[in-house]
């Protein structure tokens, strides 16, 4: 009870305090935490069982249920407790050792299956999150093994009862990984905390080159046509009295920039007085039609300024359905500036600005770009990013991760956040519109995941290395001794192979004092040890002979010399596994004498077991090397096994034995004799798909039949 309660009071503070350590977490990028607590958990589960270890992992591991929002840190590092404390309760392992066994074979996969469902986590970062916990475990490992033999550990976790102690190896083992783990540890936690920083500010570096490189692009694609705009409007205001100079510049306009799929000309109330071709007008005015664009952005935003104006998007009236951009400018009057007589817009056919296109999806392999108009909707974007022309959308926080970043995704309009997730750049045109470039960010998670890689297989070798040399050097220091030892235990071979020890001067003087010892005390060991070998051998035989009666005694029948049931049983289990095995049917005859009873009614039961004991001796006469049992059940009830044979084989025994029988004259003392029959139940089964247990209940089914059919013969079943 007392034990209990201390085991009770050291889980409850050890998972505490390492509770309130894993509060304090090294960030390293994102999802990706360093924690320190979990030593704590693994020195309960080494000094005070695997149980303990678990129920201080859950206590130690609330602070991360509560900071990432899921228990799946629960059950890997309780699993992680488990695996030590079952490992360490029966032998001493390397903890190191034992905990990257855990996490390359267990911890990993449980976590690849745990976090795949986690919308915390990034799937770019999966990999890196792995990786980062198997460093992270052995680095939590290492502190451990730095703070498990001290004496105020021991002092603190240990049974009183049972001491821990070191040998040579193991101290040397101890000491060298922990020197070049501590210094590989120091080293690479640098280099890699280098690495990310000087990644992330290369990463974005190049993001911000390419933004603004595809940003000058779009804007000179759209500065050249608006100049052009604002040109001509006063090219058109010295033309505007003049029709047909009207058109005809317009169609000069128009040659010189091809990009505008339609041009027009309309008036300041809005109806269109010319366009480019100029069939468009044609064909309208001569089915005394007339077009009025006076509710269209582009007309009401130039009609009253005299800035070139850039639409948002729209589907094209009049003219066709095509997704247009217009770019429009007023024509001012010259006789009554500001005031404008008109405008001249020109349509941009979206799937035509394939070199626009073009820019979008050739910025750079990891870059997708989105070009927005002043409503929020998409004009053209990368194709990778499937957002079609007029779609809406938002940006919304990309994860939700313990620290604050500027990562987005994309949500449409009535959809669900993007799996996705960008770092984003955004510029505003003059004209209004917007220029996006997103840069996903799993190609910064892969430059991490590397970085991760060769932290951890670095940190691997180096416990790899560290345990070699440990052995190298406590080979050198304890050979003598472990050769001593061999030769100590190789008995009799001892006192022939000793010249290394007899004749050496270089034996270190602990050595030659100890060999001495051994040398003095071996023979009296040895004659000591043959005294007690000879008394042991001889109690042993007696021993041995004993249990042969006991062991023959308990699986015969007292009466018949049959096996008993006891016996029985077991060698029906036997049996079974072996017909299993090879594939072959098992059979089972259960023979009952007919009218027993009234044997023993009317001789007395003496007589009876003599008629038992009589059938027992002629069913010896068919007791061959098919027969795996015969055994008497009880009473009268006897039962012949046997393997590997055909069904109808088995009838034809239980038909001679069943004839043999009725035909035999039993005697009772010195009486005259008298005849005695049998009923026979007989079954064969497929092992692979029925049991032992089955086996004998068709074959009782079968005697039961033949009892109730009249007595004197043989029933059968068979189940393939």
């Amino acid at each position: 009870m007392g034990d209990r309660l201390t085991s009770l009071v050291v889980v409850v503070i050890a998972g505490a305090a390492a509770a309130v350590v894993n509060l304090f977490r090294l960030p390293l990028f994102f999802e990706a935490e360093f924690l320190f607590g979990q030593f704590l958990v693994l020195l309960v589960a080494v000094y005070r069982g695997p149980l303990a270890g678990l129920a201080c992992a859950v206590i130690a591991t609330w602070p991360l249920v509560d900071a990432w929002g899921s228990y799946w840190a629960t059950l890997t590092f309780g699993m992680e407790a488990l695996f030590v404390g079952l490992a360490c309760r029966f032998v001493r392992f390397n903890v190191i050792m034992l905990v990257m066994i855990y996490w390359i074979a267990i911890g990993m996969p449980v976590s690849w299956y745990s976090i795949s469902g986690y919308e915390h986590f990034l799937d770019s970062h999966r990999t890196a999150i792995l990786i980062k916990q198997l460093t992270n475990a052995i680095v939590y490992a290492h502190i451990t093994a730095l703070v498990m033999y001290l004496p105020v550990t021991r002092k603190l976790l240990g049974f009183d009862q049972k001491p821990v102690t070191l040998s040579i190896k193991e101290q040397s083992s101890h000491i060298i990984s922990s020197l070049l783990i501590t210094c590989g540890i120091g080293f690479f936690f640098f280099n890699l905390d280098q690495s990310i920083k000087n990644s992330g500010s290369d990463y974005s570096q190049v993001h911000d080159i390419k933004h603004e490189q595809l940003k000058a692009q779009l804007g000179e694609v759209f500065s050249r046509k608006i100049t052009a705009f604002s040109e001509y409007r006063e090219t058109l205001a010295q033309l505007w009295n003049d029709p047909e100079m009207r058109q005809q510049s317009l169609l000069s306009f128009n040659q010189r920039y091809p990009q505008f799929r339609t041009m027009v000309i309309t008036d300041q109330h809005g109806d269109l007085l010319h366009s480019s071709p100029e069939e468009l007008v044609k064909n309208v005015k001569s089915q005394n039609e007339n077009i009025n664009v006076a509710d269209r952005d582009y007309f009401t935003h130039a009609i009253s300024s005299d800035q070139t104006y850039v639409s948002p998007a729209f589907v094209g009236r009049g003219f066709g359905k095509d997704l247009i951009v217009a770019i429009s400018s007023g024509v001012p009057d010259l006789l009554n500036r500001p005031s404008n007589v008109g405008i001249i817009e020109g349509s941009f056919i979206l799937t035509n600005l394939r070199h626009v296109k073009s820019l979008l999806d050739n910025i750079d392999p990891s870059v997708e770009a989105i070009l927005i108009d002043q409503n929020g909707q998409v004009v053209l974007a990368s194709e990778q990013l499937q957002l079609p022309p007029l779609q809406t959308f938002e940006l919304v926080k990309g994860v939700d991760t313990f620290y604050e970043h500027s990562l987005v995704t994309i949500k449409k309009t009535g959809g669900e956040p993007g799996r996705e997730v960008y770092y984003l750049a955004e510029s505003l045109f003059p004209w209004g519109w917007k220029l996006l470039s997103l840069q996903n960010e799993a190609r910064f998670a892969d430059v991490i995941e590397r970085s991760l890689i060769i932290f951890a297989v670095t940190i691997v070798l180096v416990v790899l290395i560290s345990h070699i040399l440990a052995f190298a050097i406590s080979h050198s220091w304890s050979y003598h001794m472990t050769r001593l030892n061999e030769l100590i235990e190789r008995g009799d071979e001892f006192n022939r192979e000793l010249d290394e020890f007899e004749n050496n001067d270089q034996l270190p003087d602990e050595i030659v004092n100890l060999y001495q010892e051994i040398k003095n005390s071996r023979q009296a060991i040895v004659k000591m040890n043959t005294e007690l070998q000879n008394t042991v051998a001889e109690r042993t035989e007696k021993l041995q002979i004993v249990n042969a009666k006991l062991n023959k005694m308990a699986s015969t029948d007292a009466l018949t010399g049959l096996d008993n049931r006891r016996q029985f049983n077991q060698k029906l289990d036997e049996m079974w596994q072996h017909s299993q095995k090879n594939l072959s049917p098992l059979s089972m005859l259960i023979i009952d004498i007919d009218y027993f009873k009234k044997i023993n009614d009317t001789f007395g039961h003496p007589v009876g077991d003599q008629v038992l004991v009589q059938l027992a001796e002629q069913l010896q006469h068919f007791n061959d090397d098919r027969i795996g049992c015969l055994a008497r059940l009880g009473g009268e009830e006897f039962c012949l096994l046997m393997s590997g044979q055909e069904h109808t084989d088995v009838i034809s025994l239980a038909e001679r034995i069943r004839k043999h029988i009725e035909e035999y004259a039993f005697k009772i003392g010195s009486g005259k004799p008298f005849e005695l029959t049998i009923s026979v139940g007989v079954a064969t089964i497929n092992p692979t798909r029925f049991t032992a247990s089955k086996l004998y209940q068709l074959a009782d089914n079968a005697l039961y039949e033949a009892k109730h059919s009249g007595r004197n013969q043989v029933r059968y079943s068979h189940l393939d």
